[in-house]
């Protein structure tokens, strides 16, 4: 139940791509495990000439891992972000240190305080005026969940079906999890490196993460909230911006990067990367 727990928690904090990874294990010489980093995938316009950097996002993680995402956003003319909120009366921006209320922030608080990591929001700087608010409100998210009849069932029956972490050396970290100290005083510093290598080694398979994620009709956790996305990018573009990145939790890439190339004929120029956990 335990191995369960850590893969539904992997997918709830992440949001994924099979085209390009956005996230990736890097190792030493010697292979061991040193670090999670997060992908910046680069799309130009062949004709138009406009770019889109796909930013997967890890929501939490050190407060260097966000300092050094502060020092990127600047340079784009738009930065679309998500943030499940009201925008109608203005911009939504998260105030630094101040918990959010959107549906998925205490599954992200949790994660938190279980891995010895910060959560985004403590660290990231959302009152730059090229960031623009690219989500779906709360009253949004609710009538779609309602409409689909979404629940967070069939995500842990998906989780439970696949077969566990089908990794033998995640399985190796988590077995080194003390959990009887886990379930009562919480884990210890030790307990913690263990299950961020366990869900950094989850996190690099993401094709299998989605297929879990999402099942076959699409949820409104990923695929409705890119559409929305992307809906945003449209707007964007008419108003002139030639830069944007799309700042996303790293699960909505897959999706995000299948509807670039196909509906905005848009393709890949590389990728690059940002450290995010530090796993040694």
């Amino acid at each position: 139940m335990l191995r369960a727990f850590v893969l539904v928690l992997a997918l709830v904090s992440l949001c994924w791509a099979d085209l390009h990874p956005p996230t990736r294990c890097q190792r030493d010489a010697r292979g061991q495990l040193v670090s999670l980093d997060t992908a910046i995938t680069h799309f130009k316009h062949p004709r138009w000439g406009y770019t889109v950097d796909l930013v997967s996002a890890l929501h939490v993680g050190p407060a260097g891992y966000y300092r050094r995402l502060n020092k990127l956003f600047p340079k784009y003319d738009a930065v679309l972000y998500e943030l499940i909120a009201d925008g109608s009366e203005g911009r939504p921006i998260p105030v630094l240190g101040q918990r959010n209320r959107d549906p998925l922030s205490q599954v992200h608080q949790n994660l938190g305080a279980t891995l010895g990591l910060d959560l985004q929001f403590d660290h990231l700087d959302y009152s730059p005026g090229n960031f623009v608010h690219a989500d779906i409100s709360p009253r949004q998210y609710k009538r779609s969940v309602a409409r689909r009849q979404e629940s967070f069932v069939p995500i842990l029956l998906r989780g439970l079906q696949s077969g566990g972490l089908e990794s033998p050396e995640a399985e190796r970290e988590l077995d080194q999890v003390d959990l009887f100290r886990l379930m009562g005083k919480g884990p210890s510093v030790r307990d913690q490196v263990h299950l961020r290598r366990c869900m950094a080694l989850t996190f690099s398979n993401p094709q299998r993460m989605a297929e879990i994620l999402e099942g076959p009709g699409g949820t409104t956790l990923l695929s409705v909230r890119n559409q929305k996305a992307l809906k945003v990018l449209y707007r964007e573009l008419l108003r002139g911006k030639k830069r944007i990145a799309i700042f996303y939790g790293a699960a909505h890439m897959q999706d995000l990067e299948r509807r670039l190339v196909g509906q905005f004929h848009m393709q890949c120029t590389g990728q690059s990367w940002v450290p995010a956990w530090n796993l040694k």
